[in-house]
């Protein structure tokens, strides 16, 4: 791949640890990670380690053999490949490139055969590691700044299969499903944010339209005070710690610098939960000179004036996720924003030149097309509101797709029939000012069943991967592996969820989850 990068890292060491640092998607979608661009420059940091980047050239089909950005080095050459999984579908993406390389899927046959240790993190793995445990030769439990040191250091002194047998079933490592633990694996987090690694120097390639744009991108806070219980994300990373305002202006400061860029992206599950939110965009607008993106913004925490300085910030848009107008089906989710709250945040982002995208789930327990057919006319009514332009007001529909660790996960997928009719119901109500777009139900179909996935689920995996790995694929893939998929979509058994939850131990007992799901139920259906 020949790139006009800025920030790529060159190293000319003999006996370094060769590292392979694989993000299963295209370069794009790698630029934007935050975690993979922290991993990248934490393990460069390391005078014993070579990190190279591999990336995707496609999405889907056949993929050529992966070398790395940095030397064109085969990955089936690295002697470590670590590999973050942010979305359920990376699975299959990475083993296209593992299959592409000459790398076996099974970890008995890698070892026997001296082919690279393989390494799987990220919040997907550390909620549900038994689908990675089938894949990959050891999974990291928990988040990456204190376990990927300790990692590269064993590889390093007793190399990568010797480090394998040192490191399995301590806290944070689960190994591949070949090994028995005998007790459950615990989840090791960053207790510290100030003191956890960040890094100033991002790679980009200079006027590549990144989506976050040329920004330097900055952590401000790791989990959420909200724990929504459809919110993966909030339970892997739980509990809420916050930066520092001081070192986050630190980190700005020589970001922007470094990177030559005058905006700045920051990261958080809810921005204004951080105790300096408004003195940070304040900072970066009139000490820096900058502008600032923030993504989905909870509505129950803007007013006029935080509007105001988001719009001052060079924000061209906000973004805000209701997830329902139901009062009902509200305390299902555990999240109720007032729907004169997103009325009126609507109508004062326009009055500030800002566009509008709302998030709505659907599927929710209790639901019906009622509910919908009122979201339809809440929107229709609200869009009369909104300026005379193209999508002044957008808005984005998911399904409920249940994911591990949450009080939801119990909960069924909802059909593609009634899926279908509902979307149809929503844009019937769209406009010049007002679009509807919807997730793929196919799209949202796979991210239910690996979520919720098991050891015939890898298999299935490995097929799909075969076969190309497109999303029309899916289906003839579990018939080669004779397995009914519907399952862990529509009707998961609690045995099939207690898996997860018996091979790791994150602080939340099983019981806590099932009876949260039985409470929200009820009070959804109430």
């Amino acid at each position: 791949m020949e790139l006009r990068e800025h920030g790529v890292v060159i190293k000319r060491c003999r006996d370094c640890l060769r590292v392979a640092l694989l993000y299963p998607a295209v370069y794009s979608a790698a630029v934007a990670s935050l975690a993979y661009q922290n991993i990248y420059y934490m393990l460069n940091s390391l005078g014993y380690v070579y990190a190279e980047r591999i990336v995707a050239k496609s999405m889907a089909g056949r993929e050529p053999p992966p070398r790395s950005i940095e030397t064109n080095r085969p990955l089936k050459d690295f002697d470590l490949v670590i590999v973050p999984i942010s979305y359920e579908l990376d699975y299959v993406t990475l083993l296209r490139l593992l299959i592409s390389a000459g790398i076996d899927t099974s970890s008995s046959e890698r070892r026997r055969k001296h082919q690279p240790l393989i390494v799987i993190g990220g919040p997907v793995p550390s909620s549900n590691p038994v689908v990675a445990r089938e894949i990959s030769d050891l999974v990291l439990i928990g988040e990456a700044e204190p376990l990927i040191p300790r990692l590269v250091e064993e590889a390093y002194t007793k190399g990568a299969w010797n480090a394998f047998d040192e490191l399995a079933c301590l806290p944070g490592f689960l190994p591949a499903s070949s090994m028995s633990c005998g007790r459950r694996v615990k989840r090791v987090w960053v207790r510290d944010l100030d003191k956890a690694y960040h890094t100033t120097m991002q790679f980009r390639v200079p006027g590549g339209g990144e989506p976050w744009g040329e920004a330097y991108m900055v952590e401000v806070s790791r989990g959420c005070l909200h724990m929504c219980r459809f919110c993966m994300e909030a339970h892997f990373l739980m509990p809420l710690r916050h930066r520092s305002k001081e070192r986050i202006l630190e980190l700005v400061e020589e970001g922007l610098r470094v990177n030559k860029v005058r905006r700045v992206a920051f990261y958080a599950l809810s921005f204004f939960d951080h105790p300096n939110a408004d003195e940070l965009l304040e900072e970066v607008i009139e000490s820096f000179k900058a502008e600032a993106t923030i993504g989905s913004l909870r509505a129950d925490q803007l007013d006029e004036e935080r509007l105001e300085l988001v719009a001052r910030a060079g924000q061209r848009h906000i973004a805000v996720a209701p997830e329902t107008f139901s009062p009902r089906l509200c305390r299902v989710l555990g999240k109720c924003i007032a729907l004169e709250k997103t009325k009126s945040i609507s109508v004062e982002a326009w009055r500030r030149g800002l566009r509008v995208k709302l998030y709505l789930m659907i599927g929710l327990p209790g639901e019906s097309d009622e509910d919908i057919e009122m979201y339809a006319r809440i929107l229709r009514n609200l869009s009369k509101q909104a300026p005379p332009i193209r999508e002044a007001l957008r808005v984005s529909v998911n399904p409920l797709i249940p994911k591990p660790f949450t009080p939801l996960q119990f909960h069924g997928l909802i059909s593609e029939r009634d899926y279908m009719r509902r979307i149809r119901i929503l844009r019937a109500a769209s406009s010049k000012v007002l679009s509807i777009d919807a997730l793929s139900y196919r799209y949202a179909y796979a991210q239910a069943i690996i979520a919720r996935g098991d050891e015939r689920v890898a298999r299935i995996l490995v097929e799909w991967a075969k076969l190309g790995g497109r999303l029309g694929q899916l289906k003839t893939a579990a018939r080669i592996s004779n397995v009914d998929i519907d399952k862990y979509a529509y009707s998961p058994s609690v045995e099939l969820i207690y898996k997860w939850h018996s091979l790791i131990d994150n602080g939340i007992p099983f019981k806590t989850l099932l009876y949260s799901y039985e409470v929200a139920k009820a009070t959804g259906l109430g």
